[in-house]
């Protein structure tokens, strides 16, 4: 399953996200986001932490900066901390949808795969519509071996983004353990067309694809 490329994909994208929320911002606090957020893009995680801690110290309860925070945290693998923070951030702002999935996709870098499921849920009942929150919501299914809340999550985010090649993926790897080797294909196929070898996975699919075709002459 996917993890590591795509879990810094979703990380920029939450943090693009994020900065639009500078602008509710004191002038102040303003250019300590903006610091931040110029830091983050130089990769510079631990100077961004600085200055969103300015700015908490400026407006304890702005919630954007305990997220950006969170997200400067989990780019230097610091789960704990980030998951910290993003539970701050929807302590704040319980409807602050982006925080609970920057907190769930935490939680899976951790393992706890269970708690990762209940962040992506509460997501989902804020965000319904969210083809990625179904994707990693899938993947931590996955982890936990319940392959028909993955399967359902899967064709969900399918369902709401026809063109998530990530989804097809995850769900043909189900589709091939459950043993349904014409839809596993399909699945993979789609996957290819959709993202070829963008992600570095075109050999891995390629791999699983002649798999089931092995077994299916065997």
């Amino acid at each position: 399953m996917v993890r590591n490329g795509y879990f810094k994909t979703l990380l920029s994208s939450l943090f693009i996200l994020f900065f639009g929320a500078v602008i509710s911002s004191s002038q102040e606090q303003g250019s300590f986001i903006q610091a931040a957020y110029d830091a983050i893009q130089r990769g510079n995680y631990q100077t961004a932490i600085e200055n969103y801690t300015k700015a908490i110290e400026k407006q304890p309860g702005f919630s954007p900066a305990y997220y950006g925070r969170g997200l400067a945290f989990a780019y230097l693998k610091k789960y704990e901390e980030s998951i910290s923070d993003f539970s701050k951030a929807t302590e704040l702002d319980p409807k602050y949808h982006q925080s609970f999935y920057a907190q769930g996709l935490s939680y899976t870098k951790l393992g706890k795969n269970q708690s990762a499921v209940d962040e992506f849920s509460k997501a989902l009942a804020i965000d319904p519509k969210n083809s990625i929150y179904f994707y990693a919501r899938g993947n931590a299914y996955s982890f936990l071996g319940n392959n028909e809340n993955a399967l359902n999550d899967y064709t969900k985010a399918i369902e709401f983004d026809p063109q998530n090649g990530f989804a097809y993926y995850g769900r043909g790897v189900v589709n091939k353990a459950e043993k349904r080797g014409d839809a596993a294909i399909k699945d993979f196929e789609k996957y290819l067309e959709l993202n070829s070898n963008k992600d570095g996975l075109a050999k891995e699919v390629q791999r699983l694809i002649n798999e089931i075709q092995q077994e299916g002459k065997d």
